[in-house]
């Protein structure tokens, strides 16, 4: 190694170490609103940073950043919608002066959100253990699943003892050691892109052919990769919904953000990957390219982002049982049953099959989110609190969008 790649790579490491200095920072630590951003946040970025600009690539080559760009818009527009709810349906649900119409529609959608949690947290876990167990050669599915049983577990122990708060510290650490990872990452592949263009190389990716409406299909699944900020309706117990709407939109923007940097940054690592068959470990040993320390690095990410993801949702899926039962079943308890389900879920299912149905469900939730907003608007609203024209039409438009990811969504092979 050269003098200059040691002195690059120890920039690297220095600029991961200044970031964990300043987010754990006690101002920024107990500010609320940041408090309430980390379950959102934890579980957008958790669920496909690093995944989504070789995913996109795959399926639509160089055109992938303005995949990502809709992606991502479409997403804003969805919480644009739950952020609605937040402030207009939840009091009147609160309350119980919503109309029974309008309570179906969110009772049924709580419910296929709950499932979806459940499937989504073993998903994360089992990922998680199949990686690190993978890393250090030791690819067995007993040894996966006692390894996610444990974390789940351990998960399950924090947020009975410690409720919401505990469940946060753990997002806040992981999210912390992420998040600095991910400035030194986007850093090195900013600098590595730098010297791409400088060399006058042509960005070339060899991905499978397909008719556009198969691309379409597969640009519909990868929605739900940024799927997470919906974690916000279901904190209600610590934070007032001004708070959780304000920490809602700034997870979606810093995390829009995010994703939309690092496909285009990286894009002259990306066609290295074999995109016919795209795997983490292949991601994480590209970036190698850019600088050496990068790997072991993203090995770190990858695992704080699945931990962070799964703790996030079981968050949510807490608050949501909490919600349903009408405060009958703790958040606390409501931490605890997640988990059985989810090790469960661990033990008894080929979890990379059913994943797609949690997608699914994830979209029915949006869906009936949105036609929720569009019933409370007809039904239930006052003269003076009612939508505007256009939010209105933008609403119909998302619901269709959501109507065609559900029939027609397929995942990218």
């Amino acid at each position: 190694m050269t003098e200059t790649n040691i002195i690059f790579n120890s920039l690297l490491v220095a600029c991961s170490v200044i970031m964990v200095i300043f987010l754990s920072r006690p101002k920024l630590r107990n500010n609320e609103t940041w408090q309430a951003m980390l379950t959102p946040l934890s579980s957008i970025v958790g669920s496909g940073f690093l995944i989504m600009a070789p995913l996109l690539a795959s399926i639509v080559g160089k055109l992938s950043p303005l995949a990502v760009l809709g992606i991502v818009t479409l997403a804003y527009g969805i919480g644009h919608v739950i952020r609605f709810n937040i402030l207009h349906v939840e009091p009147r649900s609160n309350d119980g002066t919503l109309s029974k119409g309008a309570k179906k529609v969110e009772y049924l959608g709580n419910i296929v959100l709950v499932l979806a949690y459940m499937v989504a947290v073993a998903f994360y876990l089992s990922l998680l253990s199949s990686f690190l167990l993978s890393y250090l050669g030791f690819s067995n599915l007993v040894y996966e699943r006692w390894l996610t049983t444990i974390i789940i577990t351990f998960i399950a122990v924090i947020g009975y003892l410690k409720g919401l708060g505990g469940l946060e510290k753990l997002e806040f650490l992981s999210m912390t050691v992420q998040l600095a990872i991910v400035v030194a990452l986007l850093i090195g592949l900013g600098i590595f892109g730098m010297t791409f263009l400088a060399s006058d190389e042509m960005l070339k990716f060899t991905y499978q052919d397909r008719p556009i409406s198969t691309k379409i299909q597969m640009l519909a699944g990868a929605l739900l990769v940024v799927q997470g900020f919906e974690t916000s309706r279901f904190i209600g117990e610590k934070y007032s919904p001004e708070v959780r709407v304000a920490s809602m939109r700034n997870a979606q923007i810093i995390s829009a953000i995010l994703y939309v940097v690092s496909v285009i940054l990286f894009m002259p690592i990306v066609q290295k990957i074999d995109l016919m068959h795209i795997e983490l470990a292949q991601i994480i040993e590209a970036t190698g390219s850019a600088a050496l320390v990068l790997p072991l690095m993203l090995i770190v990410a990858a695992l704080m982002s699945q931990f962070s993801a799964a703790v996030a949702d079981t968050g949510g899926a807490g608050g949501l049982l909490n919600e349903n039962s009408n405060n009958r079943l703790s958040t606390k308890l409501s931490y605890v049953g997640v988990s059985i389900s989810a090790i469960l879920l661990v033990w008894s299912v080929d979890l990379m099959e059913i994943i797609a149905l949690a997608s699914r469900a994830f979209a029915t939730y949006y869906l009936l989110q949105t036609l929720l907003a569009l019933f409370y608007c007809y039904k239930d609203c006052a003269l003076d609190s009612r939508m505007t024209l256009i939010n209105r039409w933008l609403y119909i438009v998302i619901a269709l969008i959501l109507l065609y990811v559900i029939i027609f969504a397929i995942p990218a092979e």
